[in-house]
């Protein structure tokens, strides 16, 4: 109880979030903090997470337990990399896939999506306004 009143939270979630600082903080030290889906340089722990290369699940845990196999992604990549045939839709920079159009489209014509992995929406306005 009194690590919990020091620490504000459970020990085992303060545990975590030590881990998890400590491992980011090497990463960047390494110069290992580009995200193995975009490229681009995971700036904020809170966007930081651990990413198989190939995927392991149904397929097997050598692959999750194989260093070699373990990179560093954004959350939103690492989440929402994967569609039901394995691969993402991604287009040029500066684009976003819409669903409705079935083609890449410039991101100034879609609106903010949080939870979507590139924090765009899946419709652009247009198809999103039609239905």
């Amino acid at each position: 109880m009194i690590k919990k009143n020091v620490l504000k939270m459970p020990y085992g979630t303060a545990i975590y979030y030590l881990r998890r600082y400590i491992l980011f903080d090497f990463v960047k030290k390494s110069n290992k903090d580009t995200c193995f889906r975009c490229s681009e340089k995971i700036v904020k722990i809170e966007d930081f997470s651990i990413d198989h290369k190939k995927p392991w699940k149904f397929i097997s845990a050598k692959l999750f337990w194989d260093l070699n196999n373990i990179a560093f992604s954004h959350l939103r990549c690492n989440v929402y990399a994967r569609r039901k045939d394995g691969k993402r839709k991604v287009g040029p920079k500066g684009t976003a896939w819409c669903s409705g159009h079935q083609e890449f489209l410039s991101v100034s014509v879609f609106c903010k999506e949080k939870t979507h992995w590139n924090g765009l929406a899946k419709y652009c306005r247009e198809c999103k306004n039609k239905s």
